[in-house]
């Protein structure tokens, strides 16, 4: 990789929505055009409707991925009243979009990402990589990447003025250990701090933990138009 690339997120299932989306309605319309059976067409007609649905879902991974997650970073940071010295985590980095936009704001502070580099939750997916995009966006200097579990995090209490991850909670599926990785946040979030997570499901039941957690739910709503795909995030302070 020698230059920015911040890759496709779940490459594989947007490769598979853009091939059945394609393939599906075109059964769907041979089933309607060619029978004339009533059952049959109905059966066409819902499957040329799912193909389409199927399609478009798999476009907007493929929009977002090339420009959506760019104007969803840049809308995430916007709301941060920079300093210049916070410390900044990136939960499930991947190729470091959100730490390396973060970098980016600092002057003596610091953007740690981390991330268990599942291939599969993105393409290209590698700590290498993603060290490479930070030397490419000169910022190397203030930032660091390491191998950490989001339910198990290895930083003290209080560690972070700013916390972010994108599409990483819902790869937890058990709803207990998303529950973890939230209280983890809490957990590491300063006073004062902040922290942003989005996901391409409702965050509605990440709200709800942070607030068990004792943190305060500013907000927890979809952000579809500013993502170009499916997009929730939930945004959270700590008195």
């Amino acid at each position: 990789m020698n230059k920015i690339n911040y890759g496709f997120d779940a490459p594989a299932i947007m490769r598979n929505l853009i091939i059945f989306g394609l393939i599906v309605p075109v059964i769907g319309f041979s089933i309607s055009y060619y029978t004339g059976n009533m059952i049959l067409n109905y059966i066409g007609i819902l499957l040329v409707v799912i193909g389409i649905i199927l399609l478009i879902l798999g476009i907007s991974m493929y929009i977002y991925g090339i420009k959506g997650k760019f104007r969803m970073r840049d809308f995430m940071l916007s709301k941060i009243a920079w300093k210049g010295n916070e410390n900044v985590l990136d939960i499930g980095t991947g190729l470091g979009i959100y730490m390396i936009g973060a970098a980016k704001h600092l002057t003596t502070g610091k953007s740690i990402g981390i991330d268990i580099w599942r291939a599969e939750d993105l393409s290209e997916n590698n700590i290498e990589n993603a060290y490479k995009n930070a030397d490419l966006e000169n910022v190397r200097e203030k930032v660091e990447i390491k191998n950490e579990d989001a339910r198990k995090l290895n930083f003290q209490d209080n560690s972070f003025d700013i916390i972010l991850s994108m599409y990483c909670i819902h790869n937890i599926e058990d709803k207990t250990e998303q529950e973890k990785a939230c209280f983890e946040i809490a957990r590491v979030l300063k006073p004062n701090g902040r922290a942003l997570i989005g996901d391409y499901i409702p965050t509605h039941d990440y709200a709800k933990y942070f607030e068990k957690a004792g943190l305060n739910v500013v907000s927890s709503k979809n952000y579809i138009s500013t993502a170009y795909t499916l997009m929730w995030m939930v945004e959270v302070t700590k008195i």
